[in-house]
């Protein structure tokens, strides 16, 4: 394998190893400590070192993958002509030899696309994972929100219960003391309180 392949193989299963281990739940950990651990990878990544490093990997894989499609189109080239004329018996260590440079340079190309696009998954990953603690993170929030809303619900619902009985209470005091119609008065109050 050449310097650029070897390059290539090596960005290929780091992409891999990162893409498994972003596979790795991490609910065990808090939100707000994920979130810091994301925004400091994210600001690390930002750096002109780093952006500089990776765009020129990225030019490495995309000059070895079109070499490698250039390479197998004059090796197909090469070949077919000589197929098309008489059949010239050519020496098997030769056609061997033919047969391997031509499985390298297929397994150069399937390395190099596979890692162009994983570069493509990794970032759908990470972007993802940022999506989803983000919206944890609402989540949380909007759960907070709603058990203190419901919680002076409940206090407003007992204060209002409490209020009705003693209207409730003054308006049946009031009729006993009139005398009847104290259940249609009630009912009205009851109907008013709703």
């Amino acid at each position: 394998m050449s310097l650029f392949n070897q390059l290539v193989y090596y960005m290929l299963l780091t992409e891999l190893t990162f893409y498994l281990l972003t596979l790795i739940p991490l609910s065990f950990i808090p939100i707000p400590t994920r979130k810091r651990i994301m925004n400091s990878i994210s600001t690390l990544a930002r750096k002109d070192p780093i952006v500089w490093t990776a765009r020129v990997i990225f030019l490495v894989m995309a000059l070895v993958f079109w070499d490698t499609v250039t390479r197998l189109y004059r090796m197909e080239t090469e070949v077919h002509p000589k197929e098309e004329g008489h059949h010239s018996h050519l020496d098997p260590m030769a056609d061997l030899q033919q047969k391997a440079r031509r499985f390298y340079t297929q397994r150069n190309l399937y390395l190099s696309l596979f890692a162009i696009f994983m570069i493509l998954v990794d970032y759908r990953r990470v972007k993802d994972l940022y999506l989803q603690l983000v919206y944890q993170e609402e989540i949380v929030d909007l759960k907070k929100k709603i058990r203190m809303v419901s919680g002076q619900v409940e206090t407003l619902t007992h204060a209002a219960a409490a209020v009705d009985g003693e209207k409730l209470e003054k308006v049946i005091s009031k009729e006993e003391v009139d005398g009847g119609g104290v259940r249609k008065r009630g009912v009205v109050v009851a109907d008013a309180s709703e």
